[in-house]
């Protein structure tokens, strides 16, 4: 009855934005069951999308993530639906997710883009649009009692259970014990139980753990799972001390208030003379100094490599800079852009970098960009030409004077024969 009342009230609120739109346009509209949850648990929302047509691809629904907010799609999350609207028969699909708030708080999604491809209403061509969803707010609300819970756990159900490989009493070096603690939810996930192994400050005994190993399943909606953690006490030296019990507070859906589950605690012993730690630190301190002094001295090493290559680039820069090859190069760039200013001063400083250049060449060059400033600065000054342009980049070109490499020493008289 609550769920038929709110789709009544859903369509009375959206009905005259519907109306009030252009026929021809999809719409999108939003139905939450409820708006506050226990952290842990689910509130379902449903997003639908409607044309005046027939779809002509799947709808591209938003992610709806949100820190500390999980979103899940239900078994059948996508149906396809029609609905008449003010005489007019309107398709679409309808998507249902479950929203967990895992911590107490509000939570705001904030209106997402759905692309939406759809038949025309006068062509049946194909259109594709955007449409908005509206703001979506959810509220996690912790239930009276359970304010001190710290993780806050909700379920139906919560047991922990131990298993002990074997005797913890009079170990010997080299034995172990395998300690199991398993925790199991019903009515909840198992993603809000926090790690439930204790430390262990045990002389004599050094632990080694596993990785957790969680498991979730779902039935029909109904979430519950179990999450496993595996300790290995391994006896290293004489010693005995306590393992601390376990117990995990949760608050019990069903009645109300706030239970405990728990495991005991345990004695454990070694026999033997007990490990010396001091002998292990004799050992260890002149390695962890070692360590250092490597440390420093690959820091200083290195620090010195990057003076020496940090100068040798800028040496290679300012030779680059300083030689003719760069010159020409940036002359033939204004000559390229045809820029006369730019390129008589650059030729000049180009020129300053040629000496061998001969007096022929340097004629050649001074007739080509006589040519230009003709066109440019003459009586009837007028656009150079790109023949022009060309020829003096030509003539830069075949102006171009390498030094001769000095020529390979001479090879041995007798290849043959050892010297």
């Amino acid at each position: 009855m609550m769920r038929r009342l709110l789709t009544i009230l859903a369509l009375l609120v959206f009905a005259p934005a519907i109306w009030a739109q252009d026929i021809s346009n999809p719409f999108v509209e939003s139905e939450l069951e409820e708006t506050t949850a226990i952290p842990g648990q689910e509130l379902t929302l449903r997003l639908t999308v409607l044309v005046p047509t027939w779809l002509l691809k799947p709808v591209e629904f938003p992610s709806l993530e949100l820190p500390n907010l999980r979103v899940r799609l239900t078994e059948r999350s996508t149906t396809p639906l029609s609905r008449n609207i003010d005489g007019v028969q309107w398709s679409g699909v309808s998507r249902s997710y479950l929203l967990t708030p895992m911590v107490p708080g509000q939570f705001v999604i904030p209106p997402r883009e759905l692309i939406v491809n759809f038949a025309d209403p006068a062509t049946t061509s194909p259109i594709t649009a955007s449409v908005m969803t509206e703001a979506i707010a959810i509220s996690g609300l912790l239930p009276d009692g359970a304010e001190g819970l710290d993780p806050f756990i909700a379920a139906k159900s919560l047991t922990l259970a131990q298993d002990l490989s074997g005797g913890t009493a009079d170990l010997k070096p080299g034995d172990s014990v395998t300690r199991t603690i398993t925790a199991t939810i019903e009515g909840g996930s198992p993603l809000v139980l926090p790690p439930l192994q204790p430390e262990v400050f045990v002389a004599g005994v050094r632990p080694y753990p596993d990785e957790p190993v969680v498991t979730e399943t779902d039935d029909r909606g109904t979430l519950s799972g179990t999450r496993v953690e595996t300790v290995t006490l391994m006896a290293e030296g004489g010693g005995s001390g306590a393992v601390e019990g376990i117990e995990l507070r949760w608050f019990n859906l069903e009645s109300g208030e706030v239970e405990t589950a728990s495991v005991d605690g345990f004695e454990i012993s070694v026999s033997g003379p007990p490990a010396t730690a001091s002998r292990t630190r004799e050992w260890n301190l002149p390695l962890i100094l070692g360590a250092l002094a490597a440390l420093a001295i690959a820091g200083l090493l290195i620090r010195w490599l990057l003076r020496r290559l940090t100068a040798y680039l800028r040496r290679r820069q300012e030779n680059w800079l300083a030689s003719e090859a760069w010159a020409e190069g940036q002359l033939q760039k204004a000559i390229g852009t045809k820029d006369y200013p730019l390129t008589v001063k650059r030729l000049g400083l180009w020129l300053d970098r040629q000496p061998q250049l001969t007096q022929e060449k340097r004629a050649e060059i001074t007739s080509a960009l006589t040519v230009l400033g003709a066109h440019l600065y003459g009586p009837n000054p007028t656009t150079a030409p790109a023949a022009a342009w060309n020829a003096l980049a030509k003539a830069v070109r075949a102006s171009d004077v390498r030094l001769p490499q000095q020529a390979a020493g001479l090879p041995p008289l007798n290849p043959g024969r050892a010297v």
